[in-house]
């Protein structure tokens, strides 16, 4: 894993702008310690950190063609790199290396910008062809790997976090005010927005090609899930079809010449994929977390049974409060940005847990995403249950749904689902998803706030992104969503938190054969009732302990709700009402008010506490300039 920059302008490039990518490449130098690199030609600048996992003594970068007239920073892993490679030398190609990065630069000589689609792995890359004056970047299909970009028409720059372009850029910071709304909305950013005024993100499975001599920059889509080609398989065929693709994606995901190890949380899907693991290597590491805090949110007593059903060699650390502003303002200097999951709290201890052992790990993210793990699948099924109900008048029936959502969700949940029960499905979706309510959202604003974004609406953009999806079957709609927003934020902490610890996170599930294998598998394989990621318990039965197996999902989070209203009262309180944070005249200050004391006194809203915290924290670090102090600690 790797860190890039670099700067390409129509015309020739001066001296600030060169020492500016190089202070880009200063600031990411956590995502690459091991090296780097920079190539400056008469209009462009490549910079590059590396992180050296697979060929440790080659593999230098920038990298170039045998003419030294295409050129390549590349961060990830390509997966299939071994038999491009051998097809790009049956088409006369010559290496230098063997190296993942070098096979992409003939692949893109053979192929052009289209060399994308023939790539199996996590990936952001950005290719410089002088002969062209092209310039490529380009990002994996899930999005893995962040790439992000400026332009002003005349000259583009690119990085692979949005500090580096914030904190080199001749204007302070300042936050996009529709991104504002889109995170209290719906705890993301849509489109390519970032937190960022003027920083764009790439979108997954996108390139972006600029030809300086004529065209505009051309962002291009290259891939798209489709959830209308249902597999022509089911059971125990389908499962078996899974279980293949998962056994050769970790395999793949294991190619290493340093140590690989497993994240082991105690839930189903990295206990998967450690057992999966263990197969092929002769000593497996596996890393957990747990808290100080609320017993039932520590998972390590699962995290051990599975370790010893699988024999392997276990590391845990504890999280507790303790500084935990300070921690938290440093999480949120990695992150980029505010976040939507406590989780990412714990994540970047057990990343520093990881670094001491191995410099690659593998995961279990995107299975929930991609077998309908959460626990708002079951809630949208009752939900249309109750629909059906109400539409054909057999109310005895939608009197029995309505108590069962009630025991399960609570009153004030039962009010909002039939306050939106005649509403349409991707209202519904929209509403379930959301952080705050979009009733209670427009009160969260300030007057000159709410006129600053000038009636900008979320759930337009939200329709925007769900009308890609292929398929009208509730689920389906909300596994799209998922995959195309809410694990955005998943991949990020992924990548930031690893990266903070310069160790190399990979995420098999995520492997676009077994993607594309998912979403044709039929939503009743998936989640039917109270019985959810159905197909993907088939898979596990026998190498994950039954425990584990049927006891209900649990996320990776953090007990904020007994730290906040314990010993972190009077700090959160005082982050979130002084006088800097009253200042920025973004919220309405008698809200913020309510949100608290109910958080204190009745512990609800808790988690819209949380997103006003990380929000705040990462106004100070940004906007108020405290990165700085943050980059200066992290350099030495």
């Amino acid at each position: 894993m790797c860190g890039i920059a670099g700067s390409v302008f129509r015309n020739k490039m001066g001296q600030a702008e060169s020492d500016r990518v190089k202070r880009m490449a200063a600031i990411l130098r956590h995502r690459g310690p091991d090296d780097e690199g920079l190539r400056q030609g008469e209009n462009y600048a490549l910079a590059h950190r590396r992180l050296s996992i697979i060929d440790l003594e080659g593999g230098h970068q920038p990298m170039s063609n045998e003419a030294g007239t295409v050129w390549i920073v590349f961060n990830g892993e390509i997966y299939n790199f071994p038999g491009l490679h051998d097809d790009l030398v049956a088409r006369g190609h010559r290496f230098r290396s063997r190296c993942d990065t070098e096979v992409i630069v003939h692949l893109y000589e053979e192929y052009g910008p289209g060399c994308v689609s023939r790539l199996n792995g996590m990936f952001a890359f950005a290719i410089f062809d002088e002969e062209k004056q092209r310039l490529l970047l380009a990002r994996d299909r899930a999005g893995i790997k962040p790439l992000y970009y400026s332009f002003d028409g005349a000259a583009l720059s690119f990085a692979s976090e949005a500090k580096a372009l914030v904190m080199t850029a001749a204007r302070p910071a300042a936050p996009d005010p529709r991104s504002v709304v889109d995170f209290f909305a719906l705890s993301l950013v849509q489109e390519d927005r970032t937190a960022f005024a003027g920083i764009q993100e790439l979108r997954p499975a996108h390139t972006l090609v600029w030809d300086l001599r004529s065209a505009p920059l051309r962002p291009e889509r290259y891939w798209q899930l489709s959830y209308a080609r249902k597999a022509g398989m089911e059971g125990p065929e389908l499962a078996a079809k899974v279980s293949e693709l998962l056994e050769d994606a970790v395999r793949i995901h294991l190619v290493s010449d340093v140590p690989v190890g497993t994240y082991l949380s105690g839930g189903l899907d990295s206990s998967l994929i450690s057992a999966v693991a263990s197969n092929y290597l002769p000593e497996l590491n596996t890393f957990s977390a747990g808290f100080v805090g609320k017993e039932q949110l520590d998972e390590r007593p699962f995290a051990r049974e599975a370790a010893r059903m699988i024999g392997s060699a276990h590391h845990e650390v504890e999280v507790s409060p303790d500084n935990f502003l300070d921690n938290l303002r440093r999480i949120i200097w990695h992150m980029d940005e505010p976040t939507l999951s406590p989780g990412v709290y714990p994540y970047y201890f057990l990343c520093g847990l990881v670094a001491d052992s191995v410099k690659v790990v593998l995961g279990g993210q995107g299975s929930d995403e991609l077998f309908g793990g959460y626990p708002r699948y079951r809630m949208a099924l009752l939900e249309n249950d109750m629909k059906l109900s109400f539409g054909r008048l057999r109310l005895l029936h939608l009197a029995a749904d309505a108590d069962q959502y009630r025991r399960r969700y609570g009153l004030g949940g039962l009010k909002n689902e039939l306050l939106r029960l005649t509403a349409p499905a991707d209202r519904r979706i929209y509403e379930i998803v959301s952080g705050f309510h979009p009733r209670r959202l427009p009160s969260l604003f300030s007057a000159r706030f709410r006129q600053e974004v000038d009636g900008y609406d979320p759930l337009a953009t939200f329709h925007r992104s769900l009308d890609e999806c292929d398929s009208d079957n509730l689920i389906d709609r909300m596994l799209y969503n998922d995959f195309r927003n809410m694990l955005a934020s998943i991949l990020r902490t992924e990548d930031r938190m690893s990266m903070a610890h310069s160790i190399e996170s990979r995420v098999p599930f995520l492997d676009y054969r077994l993607v594309e294998l998912a979403a044709s598998i039929p939503p009743r394989a998936k989640v039917r009732g109270d019985n959810p990621k159905m197909i993907l318990k088939q898979v596990a039965r026998g190498r994950v302990p039954d425990s584990i197996i049927d006891r209900r999902k649990q996320g990776f989070t953090a007990p904020i709700e007994s730290w906040f209203t314990g010993s972190l009262a009077g700090g959160i309180s005082e982050l979130l009402l002084g006088d800097r944070a009253s200042g920025r005249g973004i919220f309405d200050r008698s809200e913020v008010e309510r949100l608290i004391g109910r958080a204190f006194g009745k512990k609800k809203d808790i988690w819209r506490v949380w997103s006003l915290v990380t929000f705040e924290m990462w106004c100070r670090v940004f906007v108020d300039g405290e990165g700085v102090q943050l980059h200066s600690e992290s350099s030495h």
